[in-house]
């Protein structure tokens, strides 16, 4: 997995793809895709970079407590590094689900499967290549 699968996932949804080295997107909210393991399995969860989980938020929207998968775990399942995790071009399908907390912001940059390189995306076209879905599990 790396950048030709993430701009694969880009063209076939139709969706302009802008990868950029990350000092480059400073104007952009920051996100990190984080990889747990619930009781329906494997999922990712897009959050802002400046934001933690909220263990109250996460057990009351998954009823299972937050179990973060290895950097073995997260290699096999997604096929990418867990320093550079990407919700785009997965080598197996999972669920994604993309915190509110971006939802109110026109380019979030998202890591592009290698060290330094991020995606400008808007947060609707994530929402569309993804298939997913909006939580609230942040600390406010």
């Amino acid at each position: 997995m790396g950048i030709s699968s993430v701009i694969q996932d880009f063209l076939s949804n139709g969706v302009e793809c802008s990868i950029v080295e990350n000092l480059e997107a400073a104007d952009c909210r920051q996100s990190e895709t984080l990889a747990f393991r619930v009781s329906e399995g494997n999922i990712l969860i897009v959050t802002d970079k400046h934001k933690s989980i909220s263990l109250c938020k996460f057990i009351g929207r998954f009823n299972s407590s937050p179990r973060m998968l290895n950097r073995n775990e997260t290699k096999e399942v997604t096929g990418y590094q867990a320093c550079c995790l990407c919700p785009f071009g997965l080598k197996n399908r999972l669920k994604v689900y993309i915190d509110v907390s971006l939802k109110g912001n026109e380019y979030i940059t998202v890591p592009a499967g290698m060290r330094n390189l991020v995606v400008q995306v808007k947060p609707g076209d994530m929402e569309k290549i993804t298939g997913g879905e909006w939580v609230d599990v942040c600390k406010n």
